[in-house]
């Protein structure tokens, strides 16, 4: 039997990336819930900022922070599971970076709270949430493209890489949403019961997690090129309303047994 779990990101894909509306996907996470279908958070916002979503969505499914390098579980706040580099050495290092080369970047510890206002559209209380990193730091690049090749290649000699996001690229370690998806979607197998992912996601930074998907659904970028999956599910609307279109048509309102009948055929 098949145990459909939800993957999901947040800024342009649940939530609308200008103003994040949100509240059309609630009834509809609540109807998944009903027919036993967990959606699980699965985003570059930091674990301060998810838990507050997780509250606003009702959803009770362990949620996965920063570009897949912590996890956290609701059901044991102090149980968490870290894949990244701490936030401290890659500071340090981009720090260094930057003033050893005279590149031109600013990210978010450089910001301050009315900054990162300034750069995201969010409000006071989500931008001090969303300065408590712990494993990313979201830059904006203002040199040239040579010197962002050659800001890549020395990240990577520190086993750090570079993650295009909705609004930023992100420094962090060699992880990413996709290994975070792997590591709940073991968990949450059992003999009798096989899951199958559904991931949506519309920036570069989501593209290993819809890739490894058994569904993926891509949403329409708030701007930039649409990404390209072989098989996957284009939503044809914006955020929030194209996340409810996609989920409504792989996961219908009607029975668990019968929605699964139909994913088996």
């Amino acid at each position: 039997m098949l145990k459909p779990l939800i993957f999901t990101d947040l800024d342009g894909t649940l939530l609308n990336h200008h103003t994040y509306e949100y509240e059309v996907v609630k009834p509809v996470i609540e109807r998944l819930k009903a027919q036993g279908i967990q959606v699980i958070l699965n985003s570059s916002k930091t674990l301060s900022e998810l838990a507050i979503w997780q509250q606003r969505l009702a959803v009770t499914a362990p949620i996965i922070a920063e570009n897949g390098g912590v996890i956290q579980f609701k059901w044991d706040e102090n149980r968490r599971y870290l894949l990244g580099t701490p936030y401290a050495d890659i500071r340090s290092f981009i720090k260094h970076l930057r003033k050893a080369n005279d590149w031109k970047f600013e990210g978010f510890g450089d910001w301050t709270v009315a900054e990162v206002m300034n750069h995201t559209g969010l409000k006071s209380a989500d931008a001090v949430r969303a300065k408590e990193r712990e494993v990313t730091e979201p830059i904006l690049w203002q040199d040239s493209e040579e010197n962002f090749k050659a800001f890549e290649k020395a990240l990577e000699k520190e086993d750090l890489i570079l993650k295009k996001g909705g609004r930023f690229h992100h420094v962090m370690g060699q992880h990413d949403k996709a290994d975070a998806m792997r590591y709940l979607t073991e968990l949450y197998a059992h003999e009798d019961q096989l899951p199958q992912t559904l991931a949506l996601g519309d920036g570069g930074n989501d593209l290993a997690m819809l890739q490894a998907a058994d569904i993926a659904v891509v949403m329409p970028p708030a701007k930039g090129q649409t990404l390209q999956i072989d098989g996957a599910y284009y939503a044809q609307a914006e955020a929030p309303w194209g996340w409810v279109e996609a989920v409504n048509h792989f996961y219908p309102e009607e029975s668990l047994p019968s929605l699964l009948t139909g994913l088996n055929n």
